[in-house]
């Protein structure tokens, strides 16, 4: 077999096996078949151009025209079924691309089958392919090929919210072990130049020696693999960062606290879950987790850095922290949660196991993935986030650090929900105004508090709680002020945790139907401020900051389940020293654009340019390797005979016909005075090193470089920068088959 076939072999193995680490991104995976035919296709193609001698840069130029043929074709069958009779092709294909694109920034992994996204895996995985090959084959560098199959392997790992596992390393480490197999036995086979055919035999066979030092390299890559699948952490989506593992910071998967939700509130039995005292008048809410995120989807957690330590650090937005600080012991009594339930805003706590923090949204995460609280008890000193309602009148909406997920309204929103929202507040001056009259509109008498399923998901659930049969539970009420809040520029998220419970003795005991949601809103200098939308009739009466006058928040009795006092906060002075966020130009407007789809151009880009910059490359490092000043000294003149001839053919000129002295004189004709006696130089060290009995010009081998360099640069002198540019980015040299110098 020859070395070109063997490395071949070894790329379709290690990409192949690449492909499988994606699998868990989609529920349809039969982009699998098609990948693996089209990686087929490419490497069956290689092999064959590089038997039949084509340079590199030819045999990527027909890998490109695969990929490109097969993809449009793809995308073509893939779009006959759902396109209108007529539609041009190429518009039909990139209509396929852009549902694809939508799909996965809308979806959840696993995503649900969709052809779009079936057309983009497979498109992209060919392009990883022809990349792995050009490394390997293309540019010798069979040490860098672990770069792409990678690339594969960080996409699951970037969008999943589930530990990848020990097999996806395993996939990448046993393809990046063939290449470097099918390596080690190219350089046996290298071996035998010069060698008889007898004392030849066996190089280049999978002897002893190799599968030795093969398993060398197999052993430690296998004990790593499983070492750092356990150690390091979970890599998710749609964020960057580390995850799940005990060696890692976060982000870690994170469970959905709203799937709880709805379940704990329709107990049978109303149970105590928590139990806590409290140094401050009044309970407080315990806060379990923020969801920042709002799309078709409803709202949902986006990957956190998670901070290991029990000292929180400074509270979001807030200009001057409040001094009076409350200190709270909780007792779990029978609740699990990877969320430790905690008063806003925690400046520190004290409880046993790995629990790390949150820095945007001061939420407290087990680190180890544990769902076990019952019977913890624990402490946390935090302080009353109350500001002053004439003086939150006067500040503005403020800009998060992650204002790109909490400001962001998605471009799909329908019209109906925002024309809402403007309806709402229009009458309404000031952020804080507009706060208060959404939710003054919630807990009016129209809306009914209940907890029975009802129709429809996503937009449509959210359309028929607040346009249609107005009933809903906390959940409804808090995710549909935080929409409206963010249409009207105040950025948002729907925090989940417990209402404050009720007095028992010096105590509170809070049940699991007190389970609840609510929407925290962004203000400059009071950062992530609480509203109550959710009717009296399960909160009491909204908090006093929230309220515009006697008679806005609707029917609220004077009960109120939370006594915070509205004067632990110091007011910060009248002019906010955070800029405000810009409110939406039109209805429907994002705050913040999309970066999953920026990332996704960025990726395709990327790949682009580094394809475009294949054959400079390419020409470069055979430069490179022909300049070096390593072999025989007949070696380093042919190398730099073959250089000239290229940078010639490169730069559009045509290579003489002829002996050496012929050519030389020819080519030097065309140079000034001082590369014509280079060129006549190297001619005669040509014409010694292939006829003399003995060749030992030491001296002047060691000038070939300079020699050469003084050369190439004469060529290319009389060009024009047009064509300087072609002969760097599209080297002629490199489309023509290697003949044999005479």
């Amino acid at each position: 077999m020859r070395a070109s076939d063997r490395s071949s072999i070894a790329v379709m193995i290690s990409v192949m096996l690449a492909c499988l680490t994606v699998i868990p991104l989609t529920q349809d995976g039969s982009f699998i078949a098609f990948s693996w035919i089209l990686i087929i296709a490419i490497g069956a193609a290689s092999m064959g151009l590089r038997r039949a001698g084509l340079a590199s840069s030819a045999v990527l130029a027909a890998q490109l025209v695969i990929l490109l043929v097969y993809s449009f074709g793809l995308g073509l069958t893939l779009s006959s079924a759902t396109s209108a009779i007529g539609t041009p092709r190429f518009e039909r294909y990139g209509a396929l691309w852009a549902a694809g694109i939508e799909h996965m920034r809308t979806q959840a992994s696993p995503m649900e089958p969709d052809n779009g996204v079936k057309l983009i895996f497979v498109t992209v995985i060919g392009m990883i392919m022809i990349m792995t090959d050009l490394l390997v084959s293309g540019i010798g560098r069979p040490a860098w090929a672990i770069a792409p199959p990678a690339t594969l392997f960080l996409v699951p790992a970037l969008g999943l919210g589930t530990d990848t596992g020990v097999l996806s390393f395993c996939y990448i480490a046993v393809g990046y072990l063939a290449i470097l197999v099918a390596e080690g036995l190219n350089s046996t086979a290298r071996w035998t130049r010069g060698l008889s055919r007898d004392s030849a035999e066996g190089f280049g066979a999978p002897t002893p020696v190799v599968w030795r030092a093969a398993g060398y390299l197999a052993a430690p890559a296998i004990i790593a693999t499983v070492v750092l699948g356990f150690v390091l952490p979970t890599l998710y989506l749609p964020g960057i960062g580390f995850g799940s593992g005990p060696g890692g910071n976060g982000p870690l998967q994170l469970t959905d606290p709203t799937l709880d939700l709805r379940r704990n509130l329709n107990q049978p039995e109303d149970r105590p879950v928590i139990e806590y005292r409290t140094t401050d008048s009044g309970g407080v809410y315990l806060r379990l987790a923020s969801l920042p995120q709002f799309n078709a989807n409803g709202w949902s957690n986006v990957p956190i850095q998670l901070i290991r330590g029990q000292k929180l650090p400074t509270i979001p937005g807030v200009s001057t922290e409040p001094a009076k600080k409350r200190r709270t012991t909780i007792r779990v009594l029978d609740f699990a949660s990877q969320y430790l339930p905690l008063p806003y805003a925690s400046r520190s706590f004290d409880a046993q196991g790995d629990w790390r923090y949150d820095a945007n949204a001061l939420v407290v995460v087990n680190a180890g993935g544990s769902q076990e609280l019952r019977r913890m008890s624990y402490s946390v000193e935090s302080v009353d986030i109350t500001p002053d309602l004439r003086d939150l009148n006067k500040a503005v909406a403020g800009t998060p650090a992650d204002a790109a997920v909490t400001a962001a309204v998605p471009p799909d929103l329908p019209d109906s929900l925002v024309q809402l929202a403007n309806r709402i507040t229009a009458k309404a001056d000031t952020a804080a105004e507009k706060a208060a009259a959404i939710q003054a509109y919630l807990r009016s008498s129209q809306f009914t508090y209940s907890t029975e399923p009802l129709p429809g998901s996503g937009y449509e659930a959210m359309q028929n709680f607040l346009l249609r049969d107005h009933k809903g539970y906390c959940e409804q009420f808090a995710s549909a002020m935080a929409m409206m809040a963010r249409v009207v520029g105040i950025p948002s998220r729907v925090s989940v945790g417990f209402l404050p419970g009720e007095q028992d003795e010096d105590g509170w005991k809070v049940s699991i139907r007190d389970m609840h949601a609510w929407p925290e809103l962004y203000f400059a200098n009071y950062g992530w401020v609480r509203f109550e939308p959710t009717p009296s009739s399960v909160t009491g009466t909204a908090p006093a900051w929230t309220v515009q006058d006697s008679g806005s928040s609707g029917d609220d009795p004077s009960a109120n389940p939370s006594s915070e006092s509205n004067d632990n906060q110091s007011a910060p002075g009248d002019e906010p020293s955070i800029e405000p966020s810009l409110q939406p130009d039109a209805p429907g407007q994002t705050a913040g654009a999309g970066w999953e789809r920026t990332l996704i151009w960025a990726g395709v880009s990327l790949v682009l340019l580094l394809i475009l910059a294949a054959p400079a490359t390419i020409r470069l490092r055979r430069r490179s390797n022909r300049l070096n000043g390593s072999g025989a000294a007949e070696e380093q003149v042919e190398a730099a005979w073959a250089e000239i001839r290229d940078t010639v053919l490169d730069y559009g000129g045509s290579w003489p016909d002829g002996s050496p002295r012929a050519i030389g004189q020819e080519v030097a004709e065309r140079l000034d005075q001082r590369e014509s006696e280079s060129m006549s130089r190297v001619a005669t060290l040509v014409e010694r090193s292939r006829y003399a009995r003995s060749f030992a010009d030491g001296s002047a081998v060691g000038e070939l470089p300079t020699m050469t360099s003084e050369i190439r640069h004469g060529v290319a002198a009389p060009s024009d920068w047009r064509r300087k540019f072609i002969a760097l980015v599209l080297p002629r040299s490199l489309f023509r088959r290697k003949l044999k110098e005479p």
